[in-house]
């Protein structure tokens, strides 16, 4: 039991000291996070890349024309990525309503930064706006991020991220999961640390790209790596906690897993692929606290849940032994079960050593969750999604960094659409 509570401390006291970084880092800028306005509307390319998605790009569009935009002042951009069902078709329409700002493309399959890339060389806008097939926009979001602009450092913002489609216990692990990352979204930009900038909205400057190039096609999450490409030449990548952009999230565990894998295999690709970042002269939060925060996590909770089970199961073992032993009869292990037994266990539960750990860390969570439904505007209920995510997170967590660990060490293949990746590059 040693071992245990050596591990269960170490996990606790490592998990407090981050979580209370994180807390003080937003009092300590709740003042500052109020969106820039823009002194002026730049030119936007909204750049789409989709792959067989008939029916979401409908909406995604629709979304996209509804923007509280000047409508001469952007242009949509959707690229079919060689889809198998009719999503050329179906965008298309849409350019025959809307000459002058939805222009639709199709192209051989070549994966997801293949399609970007396209999109780009296509694109008039001074600012490249990614967006994916399966996601609706707030009328106000692009407002919101544009003014961060002015700073000329800053090549990219973030938006607050959401989930659309909530229902079901699936669903709800990933909205809290979002709903959680909102907050630390922002913390992250506060420290100019943010080392992901997701594809459901992001918005770049198109300078960066002609002069660093564009997405990288051999790369199995290239917003990882564009993330840590824009750090590495010392510019800055900002973030806005209130534009709020809800994407639809895998509704199966195999699509989920898949999902997973990818993008966490691909965060260790690029980590390791940018590790230069560490050794830098010009050390950042990112490569100084945040990155490193982020290894040690997942194996403290490896760690940790490992050394848990192992106890579990040693005890579990124990008392089967026992039973068969003194033989086991159903009727007379149901007559010891009484509500005392039952009470005794929850007592001796409340009065662990470890529970207090539990609460604290369960209510500086909360605090981190009322934050991100504050300033995201949430106005659905995500009371049932946060006690699934205190309950189930952790499985799922391990399953999935597991996952990606046995892709990264022995490089089997993933895939985007029908392209194939081998060990984060592509073949």
């Amino acid at each position: 039991m040693l071992l245990l509570s050596f591990a269960v401390y170490l996990t606790a006291y490592f998990g407090l000291l981050t979580a209370g970084f994180f807390l003080l880092t937003y009092f300590a800028n709740r003042y500052k996070l109020t969106d820039p306005i823009s002194k002026k509307f730049p030119f936007v390319s909204f750049v789409v890349p989709v792959f067989n998605e008939q029916e979401a790009i409908k909406e995604t569009i629709k979304s996209l024309l509804n923007v509280d935009y000047p409508k001469n002042k952007m242009e949509i951009i959707v690229i079919d990525d060689g889809s198998t069902d009719k999503t050329y078709n179906a965008a298309k329409r849409f350019q025959s309503d809307y000459p002058n700002i939805v222009k639709v493309y199709t192209k051989e399959n070549g994966g997801c930064a293949n399609a970007l890339n396209f999109g780009i060389k296509k694109a008039r806008g001074e600012i490249i706006v990614r967006f994916d097939a399966d996601t609706l926009i707030a009328r106000n979001a692009l407002k919101k991020m544009v003014g961060y602009f002015e700073n000329p450092r800053v090549m990219a913002v973030t938006s607050s991220l959401n989930v659309n489609n909530h229902k079901g216990f699936l669903q709800k692990i990933q909205w809290s999961e979002y709903i959680f990352g909102i907050f630390l979204r922002k913390v992250f930009c506060l420290n100019n640390a943010i080392h992901v900038i997701p594809g459901p909205l992001s918005i770049y400057r198109a300078e960066f790209f002609r002069k660093y190039g564009g997405f990288d096609e051999k790369n199995i999450t290239e917003d990882t790596e564009m993330a840590m490409r824009i750090q590495s030449h010392g510019y800055e990548i900002r973030n806005s906690i209130s534009a709020n952009v809800y994407t639809n999230v895998p509704t199966k565990f195999g699509a989920l897993l898949k999902q997973r894998i990818r993008w966490y295999s691909g965060f260790f690709h690029n980590s390791w692929d940018y590790r230069h970042l560490y050794r830098a002269k010009r050390r950042t939060n990112l490569s100084s606290f945040i990155m490193p925060c982020a290894l040690i996590s997942i194996f403290l909770t490896f760690f940790t849940f490992f050394i848990l089970a192992y106890y579990t199961l040693k005890d579990l073992s124990n008392e089967i032994i026992k039973i068969s032993v003194t033989g086991f009869s159903l009727s007379q292990t149901l007559n010891k079960i009484n509500w005392y037994n039952i009470s005794e266990l929850i007592s001796n539960y409340a009065t662990s050593q470890y529970i207090f750990f539990l609460i604290l860390g369960g209510l500086l969570m909360i605090v981190g969750f009322l934050i991100s439904k504050y300033y995201s505007g949430e106005k659905r209920g995500i009371g049932l999604a946060i006690l699934s995510y205190f309950l189930f997170y952790i499985f799922f967590f391990v399953i999935w960094w597991g996952g990606a660990i046995i892709y990264f060490i022995t490089g089997i293949k993933q895939k985007w659409g029908k392209r194939t990746y081998c060990r984060g590059k592509m073949i």
